[in-house]
């Protein structure tokens, strides 16, 4: 032992070299210059120190606060460092600003003032500012950015409205270009008033006026849509006659009887101008407008769109979508009487009107003899479905194969559907559905992958694969659903591969969070590498506009938002898949998401959800809407047939209802039932832990707050629960608070001694970002390693996540609940640490899931290490205490399909156990 010590102790005296940080204050921003001491090399994150290092470095909290601004892209790469602009202080949290010695912001007593006459060459403002006894600190002070120092040394930053509008004053045109410096004064003016930064004398007379907002008036008279700009100003300072006048004439400039003079700034009249341009709105363009009435707007970014969008619903103007149907009704045991038409649906899938397949022919060849693709009808409209045509001539055929449709037998059945097998989207009732079980196509069932597929299935994934492909050739859409850590992307990749291999992949459109794309890709170079020679991102600035060349990629993959800001590009494509993956995103029928996304034209459709009910038992109608129009009736339908019912039949009831209602286009497994004998055990262990004496004495006086009513109880639990993790997080006077003095703490690091000597690894999660780094001092401390922290959505997680699972041996992570919930495949620990516990069961097993799934070979260990109240301090024990026992009870109702928001309110049930 003597021997091991002085191995040790000679060891830490080895000299490190030190990394120097240079800070340097600049127009733009704080710049970093990152160096070993006597090297010239500047030097790149992730600087992946080894632990001998990081304990030498005397500026290593500097450096650690660095690195997370780098993973959290608040840094941008400036020439040989890194640059942190002023706009990103303001965001920065109080521990980030307080390592990297960014002083506080204050108010400063502003006043604006001028020299020379407005018009004159020399005239220019003057920002006049006061700081306590300080007076013109302007002209006695030296300001860098936001960043004020005093000649006393005081340093303070402004705060960010007086900083805004200080670089407003700032941007002053020349002073004798009039038709620049005018309506750039009456702006000021104006922003100053906003801001109650008081004008002086000279500037207080001026007569100028800045109209700075545009709205648009939506009107529709006589068949026709106008569309006026309309000025506003958010002051109201001016007139609405005044306002009135100059819309009207989209006018930049107007001066009154009384000598006020009103300007309007040029984005805005630009804007004004350009929207005053475009004619009336007439005949097919109108269903056009209604649907998409940002189709028809220049780039705007003074209109908000989500309001403007709603006052074009209020026109009362309705465009339908018209879905075909085929349905068969058993008239008697083998013999069924055959219904083909069209049905006029609105948004939320409730029928207004069907029509017969006479009917709809007669109105559809109307249409297509006039060169359009809306049926105008009673007022409203209907947009002719895609593959009318088709639909039509199908029909016919169906009507002179069979003369009398009111007495088929079911042999006929399959046939039928053979002849509808190329019209997309087809609204096929039950018995048809049932007969489609019997179509069995050439290699469609046969389960072997392709040879592209670099992975091996496990059964119920190549059963979830040829799923797909039969719902693929029979023209039905699909919702997998299987349960998080089963493998629903590689099962949609081996599909693709499939399509790639039988030439039916060009163009597939997959849309995900803005988090997962880069695990697309990943996933694809790992499984199905030769696919990415044809894989396209649509994202940022430089992303792709013409749909024909956006066409010619194999897989195409972009976020909810770009889609909907693309929508018009994306909708002239003719997709052979569209593939929504995380469908929650579109659980709520009226976002503009969910509309665009089921606008899409394609031919097959496949929906991923780990959670296909969250909330509400409408999201999993909503997302079938997606899937398969009609399956499950209008949403009012839906709601009395299931919804209802949950308040008189058991949810269970209500469930095995549903799910036979959905069964054919419907996949949901579970790791219980699929990996029960494939994955290694999972071992849930609770750790009671007392509390520290400063934890308890705290906790007494929060107790004590809540009953004299000086905090609410929501407050009061929100302290609590942190509170239990450590005393630091509501009072930083502990954050030196030595480790055996918080038992929780004490309590975790025996854990992970216990990993280390198995030479495994372990996640920890907890919510709170001061946590995250205490976790990671005790650590560093005791085990000489330094753990990587998650607690952001960026792009680099991944890359903390790959260097962590490419580790041999013993590691630590630590991580935020959210920001690991989905995404992330950790299988190189197989021990979880739920330092503090989430509200949600459901978002606390997906944390847990990064650990356990597929890839997983040892036994899984998810510790709870639990605050009690060992001494009976209070009667109904510690916040922690409740939520555990909450949480245990609601577990199995978190993996059920229906599962009510109003159930799983726990931070609700918390406040009323405890404080009640």
């Amino acid at each position: 032992m003597a021997g091991i010590f002085k191995f040790f102790k000679k060891d830490e005296t080895i000299q490190i070299p030190q990394i120097i940080i240079k800070k340097n204050k600049t127009r733009n921003g704080l710049e970093f210059y990152i160096q070993k001491e006597n090297e010239t090399d500047f030097l790149t994150f992730p600087l992946q120190l080894s632990i001998l290092e990081i304990k030498q470095q005397k500026n290593i909290e500097l450096l650690e606060a660095l690195e997370e601004l780098w993973y959290e892209e608040f840094l941008e790469v400036s020439v040989q460092g890194y640059l942190l602009s002023y706009r990103k202080f303001y965001e920065l949290p109080v521990e980030i600003k307080s390592i990297l010695q960014i002083p506080d912001e204050v108010d400063l007593d502003l006043r604006l003032s001028h020299v020379g006459a407005i018009g004159t060459s020399n005239f220019k403002f003057i920002l006049e500012k006061d700081y306590q006894n300080w007076i013109n600190i302007q002209s006695t002070s030296t300001q860098i950015g936001p960043w004020i120092t005093l000649a006393d040394g005081t340093e303070f930053l402004m705060n960010k409205n007086h900083y805004e509008f200080e670089q407003l004053v700032n941007q002053v045109p020349d002073p004798r270009d009039r038709n620049q410096i005018f309506p750039f004064v009456a702006r000021v003016r104006k922003e100053a008033k906003v801001r109650n930064i008081p004008l002086n004398t000279y500037l207080e007379k001026q007569e100028y006026l800045f109209v700075d907002q545009l709205d648009i008036d939506v009107t529709y008279e006589e068949s026709e849509i106008s569309l006026q700009p309309k000025y506003k100003q958010s002051n109201l300072e001016i007139d609405h006659s005044v306002l009135d006048y100059m819309s009207n004439n989209t006018a930049a400039y107007y001066s009154d009887s009384i000598g006020k003079k009103y300007f309007v700034s040029q984005e805005i009249h630009h804007e004004a101008n350009q929207l005053s341009q475009i004619p009336p709105i007439r005949g097919q363009q109108i269903p056009k407008f209604v649907e998409n009435p940002e189709a028809f707007l220049p780039e705007t970014n003074s209109i908000d769109m989500s309001v403007f969008s709603e006052r074009v619903k209020s026109l009362g103007i309705q465009v339908y979508r018209a879905q075909p149907y085929v349905h068969a009704s058993e008239k008697e045991r083998g013999w069924f009487e055959l219904n083909i038409g069209l049905t006029a649906v609105d948004e939320h899938g409730e029928t207004q009107h069907q029509f017969s397949d006479m009917e709809m022919e007669t109105l559809i060849n109307r249409a297509r003899d006039n060169g359009e693709e809306f049926i105008e009808w009673n007022g409203n409209w209907l947009k002719i479905p895609e593959k009318a045509d088709e639909f039509l001539e199908a029909s016919k055929k169906v009507n002179e194969q069979f003369d009398d449709k009111k007495g088929l037998e079911f042999s006929n059945l399959p046939y039928i559907l053979e002849i509808y097998e190329n019209i997309n989207h087809l609204e096929f009732n039950q018995p048809l559905l049932e007969v489609q079980k019997t179509i069995d196509d050439l290699g469609v069932i046969k389960p072997e992958t392709p040879p592209q597929l670099l992975a091996t299935l496990k059964p119920f994934q190549t059963e979830g694969y040829v799923w797909m492909k039969l719902l693929h050739f029979r023209r039905l859409g699909g919702l997998l659903a299987d349960d998080m850590g089963l493998g629903k992307t590689v099962q949609v990749i081996t599909f693709l591969t499939y399509l790639y291999q039988t030439k039916q992949l060009t163009p597939v459109l997959i849309v995900a969070p803005k988090t997962l794309i880069d695990n697309w890709q990943n996933e694809l170079e790992k499984f199905a590498p030769s696919l990415l020679s044809s894989f396209y991102i649509h994202r940022g600035s430089n992303r792709l506009k013409n749909p024909e060349v956006i066409k010619q990629y194999g897989i195409t993959i972009t976020t909810y938002q770009t889609l909907v800001k693309d929508q018009f590009i994306f909708g002239q494509i003719d997709w052979n898949a569209v593939i929504c993956d995380e469908a929650q995103a579109i659980k709520n029928p009226s976002t503009s998401a969910s509309k665009v996304l089921k606008a899409m034209k394609s031919r097959f459709r496949i929906a991923m959800t780990g959670t296909p009910v969250e909330n509400g038992l409408s999201e999993l109608w909503s997302i079938m809407d997606f899937v398969q129009p009609g399956l499950l009736g209008s949403l009012s339908q839906f709601k009395q047939e299931f919804i209802n019912k949950l308040e008189t039949n058991s949810e269970k009831e209500v469930e095995l209802n549903l799910i036979a209602k959905i069964s054919k286009v419907y996949k949901r497994r579970t790791k219980s039932e699929e990996l029960g004998d494939q994955l290694p055990p999972k071992n849930l262990i609770t750790k009671e832990v007392s509390m520290g004496k400063i934890q308890a004495k705290l906790y007494e006086e929060v107790i004590s707050l809540v009953r004299n009513k000086m905090i609410d109880g929501l407050e009061a639990i929100q302290k609590l629960k942190a509170l239990s993790s450590h005393p630091a997080l509501i009072n930083e006077a502990y954050l030196d608070l030595p480790t055996a003095q918080v038992p929780k703490l004490m309590e975790t690091l025996k854990m992970i001694e216990d990993i280390k000597q198995k030479n495994e690894k372990v996640l920890i999660f907890t919510e709170y970002i001061k946590m995250q780094t205490i976790l990671r001092n005790a650590i560093r401390d005791q085990f000489n390693i330094n753990p990587n922290i998650i607690n952001g959505m960026t792009n680099r997680r991944l890359d903390v996540v790959n260097w962590f699972n490419s580790k041999e041996g013993f590691d630590v992570l630590i991580l935020s609940p959210k920001a690991a919930g989905t995404g992330l495949t950790i299988t190189s620990a197989n021990h979880v640490i739920h330092y503090t516990r989430w509200w949600n069961p459901a978002v606390e097993n997906q944390a847990t899931d990064r650990v356990y799934r597929i890839g997983q070979e040892k036994p899984v260990y998810v510790y709870y290490p639990i605050v009690s109240d060992k001494q009976k301090r209070t009667s109904n024990g510690t916040v922690e205490e409740i939520v555990h026992k909450i949480l245990s009870e609601k577990q199995e109702l978190a993996s059920n399909v229906i599962t009510t928001s109003k159930k799983m309110n726990i931070e609700e049930e918390v406040f009323n156990f405890y404080l009640h």
